[in-house]
C-alpha cells in the first residue's frame, strides 16, 4: 500500500545513515530492557495506536510483539509508524511480515517522518463501499466515487485523468450512508478543489467542503457510526 500521503519525510542525515542510526538505537534499547514503544497506523482512516514491545533486532529488521487489533490493521495496510522517546520524529517502516495469530510483526525500511495526518482538524474515514459523487464544472456533470469523508473534506476517485485546473469551486453532491438504517441520503455541499493525486491507476480529487448545520449533523452521525463499525471489524478479525 502507498502510505506516503500520511507523512512527510524528515531526513536528518541521509536515508541510509538514518536507517543505520534507527536500528542501532533499537538494539541499544533492547539491551537496556527499554523495549516499550507505541505503534501507529491508520486503518481505513481511523488512527490505531497501541503499545508494542521490541523482541528482536537482527541486521536490518525489527521484530515486535503487537496488539491483536493492530496486527489485523497492519496485515492489511503493510506499514506502521513507531513513536519512541529516543527519537525526535516518528519512525516510519514497511511491514515485512506479520502473524495475526501470534500477534507479531517484522518491520524494515526505516525512516524519520512527520505524520501529516495528525495535523488534520477532523478524522477522515474511508467509505466501504465508496458511494456516488457528482459535481458540475463548466456546464459538464462529472461523476466519480466518494472514497473518504470528514467534517470538512472529501476525496473523490475518478478513473479518467482530470482536464481542469486546480482550485475550482463547485457544489459537490454525494450519497451519504446511514449505517444503522442501511440507507443512502443524497446530500450536497459547497466544495473547493485542493488538488489531485494519482492512486492505484486512478485519480483522487481532494476537496474542502462547507456543509450547512443540518449536513454537519448528518456527517457527524456517519463518522461516529463508521468508527464503531471499523472498531467492531478489527475486534472480530482479531478474535
Amino acid at each position: 500500500m502507498d502510505f506516503s500521503f500520511l507523512y512527510s519525510t524528515r531526513i536528518e542525515n541521509t536515508y541510509d545513515d538514518d536507517q543505520t542510526r534507527i536500528l542501532a538505537c533499537f538494539r541499544e534499547l533492547l539491551k537496556q530492557g527499554k523495549t516499550r514503544v507505541s505503534l501507529i497506523n491508520y486503518y481505513k482512516g481511523l488512527p490505531i495506536s497501541y503499545p508494542a514491545t521490541i523482541a528482536v533486532v537482527d541486521r536490518d529488521v525489527l521484530d515486535l510483539d503487537i496488539h491483536p487489533q493492530q496486527a489485523v490493521a497492519i496485515n492489511k495496510d503493510r506499514y506502521a509508524f513507531i513513536r519512541c522517546p529516543a527519537f525526535s520524529h516518528v519512525v516510519g517502516a514497511h511491514v515485512h511480515y506479520v502473524n495475526v495469530r501470534k500477534q507479531a510483526a517484522t518491520l524494515k525500511g526505516f525512516f524519520f517522518a512527520e505524520l501529516m495526518a495528525e495535523r488534520r482538524n477532523a478524522i477522515r474515514l474511508e467509505l466501504d463501499p465508496p458511494t456516488e459523487a457528482v459535481f458540475e464544472l463548466q456546464g459538464e456533470s462529472l461523476q466519480g466515487r466518494l472514497v473518504d469523508l470528514s467534517m470538512s473534506g472529501a476525496a473523490v476517485r475518478f478513473e479518467q485523468p482530470p482536464s481542469f485546473e486546480d482550485g475550482f469551486e463547485t457544489m459537490l453532491q454525494f450519497m451519504l450512508p446511514n449505517i444503522i438504517q442501511n440507507t443512502l441520503a443524497k446530500v450536497k455541499a459547497p466544495a473547493r478543489h485542493l488538488g489531485t493525486t494519482e492512486l492505484d491507476g486512478a485519480y483522487l480529487l481532494k476537496f474542502s467542503i462547507a456543509p450547512d448545520k443540518a449536513l454537519e449533523q448528518q456527517i457527524s452521525h456517519y463518522i461516529f457510526q463508521r468508527q464503531v463499525e471499523i472498531i467492531r471489524e478489527l475486534k472480530e478479525m482479531s478474535a
